[in-house]
């Protein structure tokens, strides 16, 4: 028997416009090579939302979004609407309003391009550069690796750059057809600390812009201020669904992790623990 959801409603929640969204799922399952992958997805992004995607490796989190960039259809009566309408885009005006990120991408790349090649290659949403780019475009990319701060960059070759350059450069990639949404599939995967916070502190810059944002991630010290809602995916359902504030208690993450976590926040950042045992109190005083 599939594991009941849990979704968690406020009063935030109700009452908004029904077509206030740019993302809708309804009832959606997908396979891939034969193997489900999805079962009953609903969910809904709206426009005044930023989502967190979490669940641990393999739960279905990549698929979800590969669903929303319209890279897979859905199979059985499922749906995916985008941008408040309810007749599916054309792929190429979907590639332009939403941008994605993934560690994957960074492989892929010809290693010899430079970071500007990259960035360019996004207004053709391809891997590698095989269009001529105009003036303005190479304008356009210019100012969005100015923006994040990766300007020196346009000249080094891809090789060169460290993981979190070159991660940074993919993030500039996604924005230069101007989204209106962001996905970022496990930005900060391989990354080390220093990289990893430089690279977050983008992503929460962009986030409070016009920028609406989907992040998915395993580690919950990745959730970000910005962030309002977060969905918990397990076994290729959604576990649970909710405002920030409730997901993120220490019984809440506990139930969706299936183990005893206790969670800290500071300055709108947050960090985990687990919890060993039945004593959940202070830790025993070494003698």
């Amino acid at each position: 028997m599939p594991a009941r959801k849990t979704v968690l409603k406020t009063q935030s929640d109700r009452g908004r416009a029904k077509d206030n969204f740019l993302v809708a799922v309804k009832n959606v399952e997908t396979y891939l090579r034969g193997d489900k992958i999805l079962t009953s997805i609903d969910w809904t992004l709206r426009a005044d939302e930023n989502w967190a995607l979490v669940g641990n490796n393999g739960s279905g989190k990549t698929t979800l979004l590969r669903l929303i960039y319209g890279e897979i259809i859905p199979v059985h009566g499922g749906e995916v609407y985008w941008f408040g309408k309810r007749e599916r885009p054309a792929i190429w005006e979907l590639r332009k309003k939403i941008g994605y990120v993934s560690a994957e991408y960074q492989a892929n790349y010809d290693q010899n391009v430079t970071g500007l090649e990259v960035v360019e290659s996004g207004l053709f949403s391809s891997i590698g550069l095989y269009e001529t780019v105009t003036g303005k475009q190479k304008r356009t990319a210019l100012e969005w690796m100015d923006f994040l701060g990766i300007g020196r960059l346009a000249s080094k070759r891809y090789r060169r750059m460290s993981y979190g350059e070159a991660r940074r450069v993919l993030i500039a990639r996604a924005l230069v057809n101007h989204p209106s949404l962001l996905i970022l599939d496990e930005p900060c995967n391989g990354l080390d600390i220093p990289s990893r916070e430089t690279v977050l502190a983008t992503v929460e810059k962009l986030a409070r812009r016009a920028t609406r944002v989907i992040y998915a991630t395993h580690h919950v010290e990745e959730i970000l201020p910005s962030i309002t809602h977060v969905l918990y995916m397990k076994d290729g359902q959604i576990h649970m669904q909710g405002e920030k504030r409730e997901m993120l208690r220490d019984e809440t993450l506990s139930k969706a992790l299936g183990c005893a976590i206790r969670i800290g926040e500071n300055s709108g950042r947050y960090w985990v623990a687990g919890i060993r045992g039945k004593n959940r109190g202070k830790p025993k005083r070494r003698l």
